[in-house]
């Protein structure tokens, strides 16, 4: 079968950018189970003995910090899904004095880069006691993580044909029940697409953390990482080891809702 030239250029391009993007990940992967004097010497490949202990070693100093951080996403996540169908909801489904305006003030808040916020944000949480708590870390994220997400909902929503809701308002369902029994089962690709999106946004959330958190109570992993200690032989690699363990998490979360977050970015979700 003759290839055409720009497919051919087309397959080396995509493979180009698939390696550039993997190689990171690479480099990350073979340097976390090296002493230094390997990183040194044997930077680009790896070597052996492969130091296993470095994941221990790793494990150990940061496994109660990534409680912390999956306690802080997963309230991030939760708290954005109630606000974001909930609000979705109500904006595709009444209309009500001041809608538009509401909705649009809503989606205004995407336009505010979060900086111009901390210093706001951290009075307002000084004030109300709830710095150094899991509230902070959960509270602020998931206010700015709902505007993206009620836009995504609400147009969601607003394709869920009419007649399937005249049908269930004729067979007696009430708003409750239309919007748990219809909306939100019919939703699980744009709820995915949320979902992993506020899960990454809170997972390496970093300054705002860094701000409203002191010691180790309620520290999340992305913090902690710095902390990492060895001896001085052995800390990059435990480090770097640390950096895998970090992200495991995620990986996991994203194994799981690929599919349907790839169905809710096809199905019009981020559509304007």
């Amino acid at each position: 079968m003759k290839v055409k030239p720009t497919t051919l250029w087309n397959f080396c391009f995509v493979t180009f950018l698939l390696l550039l993007t993997l190689f990171p990940f690479y480099l990350l992967i073979i340097t976390s189970f090296k002493y230094q004097d390997q990183i040194i010497n044997h930077f680009w490949i790896p070597i052996f003995p492969l130091h296993l202990e470095n994941y221990l070693n790793a494990f150990m100093q940061i496994w109660r910090f990534i409680l912390n951080s999956v306690v802080v996403t997963g309230g991030i996540i939760v708290g954005v899904i109630i606000n974001s169908t909930m609000a979705g909801y109500a904006f595709s489904r009444f209309n009500f004095i001041g809608k538009n305006f509401m909705y649009y003030f809503i989606i205004m808040l995407m336009m505010v880069p979060g900086f111009l916020l901390l210093i706001p944000q951290f009075i307002l949480f000084r004030d109300l006691g709830l710095i150094n708590t899991y509230a902070a870390q959960i509270l602020a994220p998931m206010a700015f993580g709902t505007a993206l997400a009620t836009m995504l909902t609400r147009t969601f929503f607003e394709e869920i044909p009419k007649s399937l809701l005249e049908s269930a308002e004729m067979d007696g369902a009430n708003e409750l029940q239309i919007f748990a029994k219809i909306f939100i089962p019919m939703s699980k690709p744009i709820i995915a697409t949320i979902a992993v999106v506020n899960a990454i946004t809170g997972w390496n959330n970093y300054i705002w953390p860094l701000v409203v958190t002191s010691g180790d109570k309620v520290r999340p992993v992305i913090l902690a990482l710095n902390n990492i200690s060895g001896p001085l032989n052995e800390v990059q690699g435990i480090e770097f080891a640390g950096y895998v363990i970090a992200s495991i998490p995620i990986l996991i979360l994203f194994s799981f809702a690929t599919r349907p977050f790839v169905a809710g970015l096809t199905s019009g979700a981020l559509k304007g």
